[in-house]
C-alpha cells in the first residue's frame, strides 16, 4: 500500500469511508487515538503535517497524518493567509516516511491538473475520487445498505427513497438505519414506511401536490398545502417550486414530440430515468397549451405576490382551486 492518498471529490460521506478504511488498515483499533493526527489545512501549514508524519509514533507503530480541506490542489482561492511550501510536499512524496501513511483530503470537484504538486501526486500517490452516484450505482448504493440492515426493499420503494431524498449518501443511510430499526431484521420496508417514515422535504411535497393536482384531487391538494403553510413554508418559493415542476412536464411532453426516449431525454434535462419516468406520466394529463397557460398563470401569479397586489396563501389557494 503506497504511504501517500489523495481523496478528492464531491461526496463527503464516500470520502470519509475511504479515510476510514485506510485508517483501519493502517492501525490497529487500540492504537487509533495516539497514532491519528488531522490538520485543517486552512488553519496549519502542510509542512507540519509532513514533519508529524516524519517524527515517531509514540506508540512506535505506524501512523496516520491527514490533512483536511486542501484547497491548494484546486482552483480555489484561500481567505486564510496559511502558508504552504508546496516544495516541501514535493520533496515528501519522493521519499515518504515508511512508518507514516499521509492522506490528503480535497472536498472538491476537481484537482487543478495545471499544478506541478497535482501532476505528482497522480504519479506517485494512490488517488481516489469520490464521485456522487447518479442512476444505477445510487440504486445499487441504496438496495445493498438496506441489506446489510436486516431489510430487503421493492424496486418502487428505493426509487421512491431516492425521490424523496436524492443522492446525499449521508441522509439516505440514516433514513435507511431509522426504517430499518422500525420494522425490524427480515422484514420489508414498503412504500408505506418511506412515505410515513422519512423526513419530508418541501421538494417532497410539491411533487405529492403537483400529483394530486394533475389527477384532480382538490381536497387532497389543499390538505397538503394547508400542511405546507402550518410548516411556515413561504408561499412564492411554493409558487416558483411548482412553476418548476409544470416547466418539466412541458419540457418532457416537447422532448417526447421529438421522438427521444425516456433515457435520452433524462440526460438532456439531467434528471433521473425513473424521475422521468413518473413525471411523463403526469405530462400525458396535459396539452402542451395547457401547460403554457398554467405557466403563464403562475408568471402572473408571482409577480402579484412580489409586488404585493394579492394576498400571497389566499391567491395560491385560488390558482390551485381553478386547476385541480
Amino acid at each position: 500500500m503506497k504511504n501517500v492518498h489523495v481523496l478528492f471529490g464531491p461526496e463527503l460521506y464516500l470520502l470519509e469511508k475511504k479515510k476510514q478504511e485506510i485508517i483501519n488498515n493502517t492501525i490497529p483499533p487500540e492504537e487509533r487515538d495516539l497514532s491519528v493526527t488531522i490538520h485543517d489545512a486552512r488553519e496549519t501549514s502542510v509542512q507540519e503535517a509532513l514533519d508529524d508524519c516524519q517524527t515517531i509514533s509514540f506508540l512506535g507503530g505506524n501512523r496516520v497524518v491527514i490533512v483536511k480541506d486542501a484547497y491548494f490542489l484546486t482552483t480555489e482561492k484561500a481567505r486564510e493567509k496559511v502558508d504552504h511550501n508546496l516544495d516541501s510536499l514535493l520533496s515528501y512524496m519522493e521519499k515518504p516516511s515508511e512508518d507514516a501513511v499521509l492522506v490528503i483530503m480535497v472536498p472538491y470537484e476537481k484537482l487543478d491538473n495545471r499544478k506541478k504538486v497535482v501532476k505528482n501526486l497522480k504519479k506517485l500517490a494512490a488517488v481516489y475520487e469520490a464521485k456522487s452516484l447518479k442512476g444505477g450505482q445510487l440504486f445499487d448504493w441504496v438496495y445493498k445498505r438496506t441489506r446489510e440492515q436486516g431489510v430487503s426493499i421493492s424496486t418502487e420503494g428505493i426509487n421512491l427513497l431516492i425521490s424523496y431524498i436524492g443522492s446525499n449518501l449521508y441522509q439516505l443511510e440514516n433514513e435507511i438505519i431509522k426504517m430499518a430499526l422500525h420494522i425490524g431484521p427480515g422484514n420489508e420496508l414498503e412504500v408505506q414506511h418511506i412515505e410515513q417514515l422519512v423526513s419530508r422535504t418541501l421538494e417532497q411535497d410539491i411533487f405529492k401536490l403537483i400529483n394530486a393536482i394533475v389527477s384532480k384531487r382538490a381536497e387532497e391538494a389543499f390538505l397538503l398545502l394547508e400542511d405546507m403553510f402550518r410548516q411556515g413554508e413561504d408561499s412564492i418559493k411554493i409558487i416558483n417550486l411548482i412553476a418548476r415542476q409544470f416547466r418539466i412536464l412541458f419540457q418532457l411532453q416537447e422532448l417526447k414530440k421529438e421522438g427521444l426516449s425516456n433515457g435520452q431525454i433524462a440526460s438532456k434535462i439531467k434528471l433521473p430515468p425513473f424521475l422521468v419516468n413518473m413525471n411523463m406520466n403526469l405530462s400525458g394529463q396535459y396539452e402542451g397549451k395547457e401547460l403554457l397557460g398554467i405557466l403563464s398563470q403562475l408568471t402572473e401569479l408571482d409577480y402579484q405576490m412580489k409586488t404585493g397586489q394579492v394576498s400571497k396563501e389566499l391567491a395560491l389557494e385560488s390558482f390551485i382551486a381553478k386547476i385541480a
